[in-house]
């Protein structure tokens, strides 16, 4: 007797919560059209999407606090978020008296990661993913910019680029870092770049951030214990975004 009335509270409890979701939780085709959908959607598109998002989020808490300096961005590729910073700047002026101030500044070789070390080697992080046409993506920051605002994009590998320090870029404080660059060793050359010109309030967008399996000690993550080790700064996670990104706010 006990089995069956389990049995048949059990199948109680399944019409309840079928009735309580109403004709909608019947419909497994449904439910299969949609899992088709997201299925076939290329992660890149995911990502990107939610990176815009991340962005726009980070930009909007930047201006609220009424941060000055510049935006900057490692690890440039074809220039789609170093844009679409631009846009999110451009359209939240009206919080910021200081908005226009803010200069942006992408690094990037445009040809690729060069020669890695054994130790930042990834089936994924090969030239031939992310070369891209310097003259081009150029063009379209300046067309997206329009006057508006002072931009530079610094070709060549960071090895080269970052020994220089920020003055010398007539960057003086830095209120957003995207650091895009995957590997540990770029990575490393970023996060010592900005260590000081960074301040309470500076966020920092980390692409990338659980690549190599999720290995703290390697990567992004790796690079970003040891900028707060040496830079002394604490940070609060504020968001997850897109296939393993994270975007953080900077304290002491």
């Amino acid at each position: 007797m006990s089995t069956i009335h389990g049995e048949h509270q059990l199948n109680l409890k399944i019409i309840i919560m079928k009735s309580k979701f109403g004709i909608i939780g019947k419909l497994n085709f449904l439910q299969n059209i949609l899992s088709s959908l997201i299925s076939h959607l290329n992660p890149a598109i995911i990502h990107n999407v939610e990176k815009y998002w991340a962005i726009k989020k980070i930009v909007y808490l930047n201006t609220l606090e009424q941060q000055v300096g510049d935006y900057l961005e490692f690890g440039v590729f074809t220039g789609s978020s170093f844009c679409h910073a631009i846009r999110c700047f451009n359209k939240l002026e009206r919080f910021n008296p200081n908005q226009r101030q803010t200069k942006f500044i992408g690094f990037d070789s445009f040809e690729g990661f060069g020669e890695l070390d054994d130790f930042d080697k990834h089936p994924f992080y090969i030239d031939q993913n992310f070369q891209t046409n310097f003259n081009s993506v150029k063009k379209r920051v300046k067309k997206t910019v329009n006057n508006k605002y002072k931009f530079s994009l610094i070709k060549g590998y960071f090895e080269d680029t970052l020994t220089k320090n920020c003055k010398e870029y007539n960057i003086k404080n830095i209120r957003i870092a995207f650091i895009d660059s995957d590997t540990y060793s770029s990575s490393k050359l970023a996060f010592d770049f900005i260590k000081n010109n960074v301040s309470p309030g500076s966020h920092l967008i980390l692409d990338d951030f659980y690549s190599y399996n999720g290995d703290p000690s390697k990567g992004v993550s790796r690079a970003f214990n040891e900028f707060l080790t040496q830079s002394g700064y604490n940070y609060r996670k504020i968001l997850d975004y897109g296939m393993g990104g994270v975007a953080v706010v900077l304290y002491k």
